[in-house]
């Protein structure tokens, strides 16, 4: 078991490393808006990784099969909301040290990363794609050693967005000074991801129809 959790560890670190939309969000809420927003935020992708590794690890077909159906509706979605939260973040005026954090602000960081982060199913292809390549994820593989790799995906996931979440702390004492051009800069990128995930979606969504 302890060799099917060392691979969902590694799995878990490979699929989150790549620095995209979320890391950037992530990053940029623990250096605004402090530590505990961060690691929120990425609990909230580590956990939406670590569902897309248990569909691929214990092969549940009647997800991957709306999600391979549906694929082009969720990066839609996903692209709207990321643009949506880049025009959030740079039209937001009050400074993030002015900010009274209350619950909703915890529970939003968690629930936005976890959504957006869920509406990518390109996660789930690189799962399939690197399951392949560590010989897991088939139909004969035992409950046990699915459940030992999941949770070491989720684990490998974590070790990266802490990471992420602690770094931005650190600059955050270094760029104090710079945190609304942080906050305008960050919002004007994500808003662009998002704007390239929906027009990547409409152009070719003609490719699929019948």
């Amino acid at each position: 078991m302890a060799l099917y959790f060392l691979k969902g560890l590694a799995i878990g670190l490979i699929i989150a490393m790549p620095f995209g939309p979320v890391g950037l969000l992530c990053l940029q809420r623990a250096i605004t808006m402090g530590l505990r927003v961060g690691l929120l935020s990425g609990l909230g992708a580590g956990l939406a990784d670590t569902f897309y590794g248990a569909v691929a690890a214990f092969g549940l077909t009647y997800i991957s099969d709306f999600l391979t159906t549906h694929h082009i509706l969720l990066q839609s979605v996903g692209g709207f909301f990321l643009a949506l939260m880049g025009v959030r973040l740079y039209l937001t005026k009050k400074a993030p040290k002015q900010l009274e954090l209350s619950h909703s602000h915890f529970a939003g960081a968690f629930a936005s990363i976890f959504f957006l982060t869920l509406t990518n199913p390109m996660t789930f292809v690189a799962f399939l794609a690197i399951f392949a390549g560590f010989g897991l994820g088939q139909a004969e593989a035992r409950m046990h050693h699915a459940v030992s790799v999941v949770v070491g995906v989720f684990f490998g996931a974590m070790v990266w967005w802490v990471a992420i979440a602690l770094g931005g702390k650190l600059l955050r004492f270094r760029l104090l000074n710079q945190l609304p051009k942080i906050r305008k800069g960050s919002g004007v990128i994500i808003i662009l991801f998002g704007l390239w995930a929906v027009l990547d979606a409409v152009f070719r969504f003609p490719s699929i129809l019948p």
